[in-house]
């Protein structure tokens, strides 16, 4: 809910009222041409947000600028900012003009009608943090910051910008900016910020037939932290995940040009997720495998984990690869970019350490002592590492990976991938002792390291098909550890699957089961309470098993023919049954019923 409406829904900023303030964080663009580097810094300002030229394009509106924050001389964030200016489809260059009509290019921009949206919403926490929340307001109303001005100040001049379709084409074509723009505000009123429930409309097989799954992620009561699409093989589940990707990304079916020409509206609302993870150890999956052959800014946006790789091919074709050894690879440079991470945002006031969390969640369900790495046996290793290498029981060297021996680590810059085994993966360790872990084991743990390694805080985990190698104790193992990730980033996850253990732990609400109608496609949830329910119960309602014969169905009917009767082949068997196989020979159905 918006709050009250002030006396005047104008936020009148002239030039009088910025110079009466004493605004701690001036806001500075460097005019030129340049763009492909960060904004230099000032020598005059030790503290200051800078913003420099770009030419990037978003179908013909161009409203991209480098940013960074500088906070007492270290330059802390690196963004982008989009600015949309009123009447104008190049602010760039728009700004470049002024500053040669005289302006100095300090905000806010004179005479004119503006509104901005960054790229990374990690940039209210740094201003929150490094500022504090009031000078942090002064700040956004010099860039006129879109969903602060919308919906905090009800800005009419503001709203006017917002809802032309420049906006929605340049500043919100990207997911990061989206994220800003719908829950930047919040950090300045009180709102909590959490993932909202949407729904996703899947096109049918004619114009007018749309099937909507609508994700549920928050109640009250039971546990909505994860979605469950379950149903048979070839039914859609995969291609809803595909569809969601796309969708959100902006890519393929959901592109700009696409969607108009469809006239398809894939979301009730647009999802407010800050980042998309999609996992899928499948060999015949064909997910999207990054966002280099797309036409968006941002690319990390969206990472896959998978056995295949993109590359480019001797003719300088895109192609992939498959191997078996990139969950350990993986596992690797996600425990680096976990640490890399904490070191980079770790000053922000709201940031959970990863590396804390990847120990906190595995060492419990594993028991180990250290986190480690595998170093080659001929690598030369610097002096400042030798405190940090353990000679284990098996002969191999490795090195305790902890915050203090990481940035000694990336000293070694593109010398640190040949010196560490990376298809070993990370090493767990007891002492000097090696953890002996199974396959499953291996690839469930790779799995969380991965996700903590890439998550940020209201991201959107996908995993399709987990229990592929796990059997259902790891299974369950995967889900409660997925879930002490999912907490401690404030994020939500989908899963498509055909597991009754992982459907059991999925209130009724948050399972989408698919099935074959008369009609096309069907989406429902059971009638019933799955959460703890009957397995049983749950596999007959979403798989039909009441209506599929079972093989040993089938035998026990030869085998009563064949004995003239149930108690016959009762007699047979002797203590070779079970209860249940007694029932269902004596309730089995034979000519004279003995």
């Amino acid at each position: 809910m918006r709050p009250m409406l002030p006396a005047s829904r104008m936020t009148v900023c002239t030039d009088s009222t910025f110079k009466s303030w004493k605004v701690f964080l001036k806001v500075y663009f460097h005019s030129g041409t340049d763009w492909n580097r960060a904004p230099r810094a000032v020598k005059t300002e030790k503290t200051l947000l800078l913003l420099s030229y770009n030419n990037w394009d978003d179908y013909t509106i161009r409203t991209t600028f480098n940013a960074a924050f500088y906070h007492e001389g270290k330059r802390i964030l690196d963004f982008s900012l989009k600015l949309l200016i009123e009447n104008d489809t190049n602010s760039p260059v728009k700004l470049n003009a002024l500053c040669k009509e005289g302006w100095d290019g300090y905000f806010p921009i004179p005479d004119t009608n503006y509104v901005s949206v960054p790229s990374d919403i990690e940039f209210y926490d740094a201003l929150t943090t490094k500022l504090g929340v009031p000078e942090a307001r002064k700040v956004l109303l010099l860039v006129r910051d879109a969903g602060y001005l919308l919906n905090i100040l009800q800005d009419n001049a503001a709203e006017k910008l917002i809802e032309h379709d420049h906006f929605a084409t340049s500043p919100l074509r990207e997911a990061g900016a989206r994220k800003s723009f719908h829950d930047g505000w919040k950090a300045f009123s009180g709102n909590s910020q959490s993932i909202q429930d949407f729904t996703l409309n899947i096109p049918g097989r004619d114009v007018e037939n749309v099937n909507p799954v609508k994700f549920r992620f928050n109640s009250d009561t039971l546990p909505y932290d994860i979605n469950v699409l379950i149903g048979p093989n070839g039914i859609g589940k995969s291609h809803t995940l595909k569809n969601l990707v796309a969708y959100w990304l902006g890519v393929a079916a959901g592109s700009h040009t696409q969607l108009s020409k469809s006239k398809h509206q894939p979301f009730d609302v647009n999802p407010n997720i800050s980042r998309l993870i999609l996992m899928s150890y499948s060999p015949f999956e064909d997910f999207v495998l990054d966002l280099s052959n797309t036409t968006l800014k941002d690319k990390t946006a969206y990472k896959y984990f998978g056995f295949r790789r993109g590359s480019t091919s001797a003719l300088g074709k895109r192609q992939s690869t498959i191997s078996r050894n990139l969950p350990a690879s993986d596992s690797v440079e996600s425990i680096f970019k976990a640490m890399a991470d904490d070191d980079a945002y770790g000053f922000l006031s709201t940031w959970t350490s990863k590396f804390k969390t990847i120990m906190d969640v595995l060492q419990p369900a594993l028991g180990f002592e250290k986190i480690s790495i595998e170093v080659n046996p001929k690598a030369e290793l610097p002096l400042s590492l030798k405190a940090h290498l353990i000679k284990g029981k098996d002969e191999k060297t490795y090195i305790h990976l902890t915050p203090v021996s990481h940035p000694k680590l990336l000293k070694l810059k593109d010398e640190l991938f040949n010196a560490i085994n990376t298809k070993a993966g990370v090493i767990f360790l007891n002492g000097v002792e090696r953890l002996d872990l199974s396959s499953g084991q291996r690839l469930f743990v790779y799995m969380v390291i991965n996700i903590v390694g890439q998550i940020k805080a209201e991201s959107l985990i996908i995993v399709d098909e987990p229990e592929l190698f796990l059997h259902p104790t790891f299974e369950v193992e995967f889900i409660a550890l997925l879930k002490k990730v999912l907490a401690a980033f404030n994020s939500k996850a989908i899963l498509a699957t055909h597991s009754l253990a992982i459907a059991r732990e999925i209130p009724a609400n948050c399972m989408h089961v698919y099935r074959n109608g008369q009609h096309g496609l069907e989406i429902d949830h059971p009638p019933f309470e799955t959460f703890g329910g009957n397995m049983q119960r749950i596999s007959s309602y979403v798989f039909g098993d009441s209506k599929v014969t079972k093989p040993f169905a089938q035998w026990i009917e030869d085998a009563v023919q064949e004995a003239g009767s149930p108690k016959g082949l009762l007699a047979k068997l002797k203590d070779e049954v079970n209860e249940e196989m007694t029932i269902k020979i004596l309730n089995s159905s034979v000519v004279d019923g003995r």
